[in-house]
């Protein structure tokens, strides 16, 4: 088995180490086979700065790399100029000087790499535009940015720096579309597209291929190449977990697969999938590696619940809406990875958003919970396999106790007194279960709270919110009589399962409920 690349961006040492690659090289191909100016959006840790690295060794005409890949006998191999930028290493928290200098040098850099001369650059936009015409004396220009987005993406919570970090990205980029007649070749890489906030204004001739169909498969590892490239490892694991392969398989596939920016085509994180199989361990891997702290506070701040990013259908539109004053984080959920196009339909131009994986969903659903809850995600999780053991066994009494401990660890300053946000929490520890349960199903005489359909029992739910003037048995018996009286039971007589109606009163201080059975049995 070859050596796995975990954390090596970097092409030339894939190749001459002798580690494992994934040949992308044929969609590649397609893409440099037009000169033009694109630009992809992907999460983290998708492989956009190893595709940054392969696509400098093909204009650089490192041709002996390829060999034995798809483009090593496709392309007429020519050397170009190649300006590569990485804007994670610039200076961006300490004004607009540190910026200014530190693109300076990394452009001097570049310049010393070609053995030419910038003379003294004013700033860094003199500095790009001296680097790019003194280059394209050599031969015309390629440029490639990754993570062009990183000084803006890193302050999204501090306004001030990220305005002024965009404003300076937007003159830096803006030299692109002046020095076309010079440039073979443009592509810049990041997790957001921020066109509302003017970051391309002056870049109206670049090409966004994020939801391009054929461009789809270029980051991140097919089933395919999965079980082209990583068969043994596939056997290995199915070995020790004393599985079949098949059922290994599917086990994989839930975990990391799911990622799709066409609605059709799924890849897997290559990186989870990678450290995957250096552990031989289904684990949270990709999450882990960043906690999201700005999409905790988006999503705070935001009119939506966490039960409404489930599944939602969204226009084109949705995916050029991020701005950052917008409270609406849903956006930036799918551009950096936590949601993604469970489906396309092309005929209403519409797309639906989920949770790509289980890795995903669950670390993301646990953040959250412990967030708002101010218990550790490990806490949280010890605390929801109770859960679910006590709901699968019918014993309510200790599902609801422990239910209360958790509801009375939120802390004050959080605590929303709304109905609505009691069926949120509700909602949410559900999902961390890993118990479905359907939240305001409509039915013809008005909207139950929630069902919870197992294979021997439905639940029909109704919540009520406890506050200081009203009294809880009588809230109890309000809902159990509204579950009655809108016949919230009828849709699931056909199931020939048995219906209990469960009536949920809780607050701040408390949990209560009450449970019959649709034939008054009280139980």
């Amino acid at each position: 088995m070859k050596k796995l690349p975990i954390g090596i961006q970097t092409f030339e040492k894939i190749i001459s180490e002798d580690f494992l690659y994934v040949d992308k090289t044929e969609v590649i191909f397609k893409l440099i086979s037009t000169s033009g100016f694109y630009f992809l959006s992907r999460p983290r840790r998708f492989g956009k700065s190893l595709l940054i690295s392969t696509l400098k060794e093909i204009f650089i005409g490192n041709k002996e790399l390829f060999k034995g890949l798809y483009i090593y006998d496709k392309i007429k191999w020519e050397k170009y100029p190649v300006i590569r930028l990485d804007m994670s290493s610039v200076i961006t928290s300490e004004g607009k000087d540190k910026f200014n200098k530190s693109i300076i040098n990394m452009l001097n850099f570049i310049a010393q790499e070609y053995k030419v001369t910038i003379f003294n650059p004013i700033n860094y936009t003199d500095a790009f535009r001296k680097l790019i015409f003194e280059l394209s004396k050599i031969n015309k220009v390629v440029i490639l940015i990754d993570e062009y987005d990183k000084p803006i993406i890193d302050y999204i919570s501090k306004p001030e720096i990220s305005n002024e970090n965009k404003d300076l990205l937007r003159d830096f980029y803006s030299i692109i579309k002046s020095f076309d007649q010079y440039i073979k070749f443009c592509f810049l890489t990041g997790v957001s597209k921020f066109s509302k906030v003017s970051v391309f204004s002056g870049l109206n001739n670049l090409l966004d291929i994020t939801l391009d169909a054929e461009y789809s498969t270029i980051c991140g590892i097919t089933q395919t190449e999965l079980e082209e490239y990583f068969s043994d490892r596939i056997t290995n694991f199915a070995s020790i977990e004393n599985i079949s392969i098949p059922d290994s398989k599917l086990l994989i596939k839930t975990w990391y697969n799911g990622y799709s920016w066409d609605g059709k085509t799924t890849v897997y994180n290559p990186f989870s999938l990678l450290v995957f199989f250096k552990m031989n361990t289904l684990d949270n891997y990709w999450f882990s590696t960043g906690t999201p702290t700005f999409l905790i506070d988006k999503f705070k701040e935001s009119k939506y619940k966490i039960e409404e990013i489930k599944n939602f259908t969204v226009n084109s539109l949705f995916f050029d809406s991020y701005n950052t004053e917008i409270k609406d984080y849903r956006p930036l959920l799918f551009q950096t990875g936590y949601l993604t196009i469970k489906k396309y339909d092309r005929a209403n131009n519409e797309y639906t958003l989920g949770y790509p994986n289980k890795e995903v969903k669950d670390a993301f659903l646990s953040h959250i919970a412990s967030t708002f809850i101010e218990k550790e995600p490990s806490d949280i999780g010890y605390l929801n396999n109770k859960l679910r053991t006590y709901l699968l066994n019918n014993d309510l009494e200790k599902f609801f106790i422990t239910l209360k401990s958790l509801i009375a660890s939120i802390p004050y300053q959080l605590h929303i007194p709304k109905e609505a946000y009691y069926h949120s929490l509700f909602y949410l520890i559900m999902e961390l279960v890993g118990i479905k349960m359907d939240l305001e199903v409509s039915t013809s005489q008005g909207r139950i709270d929630g069902v919870i359909e197992f294979e021997n029992n439905i639940y029909i739910i109704e919540f009520k919110y406890l506050a200081d003037d009203k009294n809880a048995a009588d809230l109890l018996d309000s809902a159990i009589n509204q579950i009655k009286t809108n016949k919230y039971f009828e849709p699931y007589l056909n199931k020939n399962k048995p219906i209990k109606y469960l009536a949920i009163v809780l607050n701040k201080e408390t949990v209560q409920y009450k449970i019959i059975m649709n034939d008054e049995e009280q139980l």
